[in-house]
């Protein structure tokens, strides 16, 4: 979960010279522990999967109605309840919208 605090402590980081922007992107994403992705700009996907690459982060691709996720490494668990909680709440969403004709 990103709080005001860390995004003011990874922006002031950045400012002095002490991280890059996408090490800072990096670093988000291991502190949040799982972040779930549908859009994103080229350069911090970039960063992101240069982290998965070494080993930083670890990825997994959108499937069905389940998000594209980037994780720490030791919160797989986290990834797939977040993935699944994501992915029911799109199928209610369409069964809101959906009308059903019983046969």
């Amino acid at each position: 979960m990103k709080n005001q605090n860390d995004m003011e402590h990874y922006a002031d980081m950045v400012t002095r010279g002490v991280m890059t922007a996408e090490q800072a992107n990096v670093e988000m994403v291991r502190g949040e522990r799982v972040r779930v992705v549908s859009k994103l700009p080229k350069d911090v996907r970039n960063a992101l999967n240069s982290a998965v690459k070494n080993g930083l982060l670890c990825h997994k691709k959108k499937s069905g109605k389940k998000p594209e996720v980037y994780y720490h490494p030791d919160f797989e668990y986290l990834a797939n309840a977040e993935r699944n909680l994501a992915e029911r709440k799109a199928i209610e969403a369409l069964k809101s919208v959906m009308a059903y004709k019983e046969v």
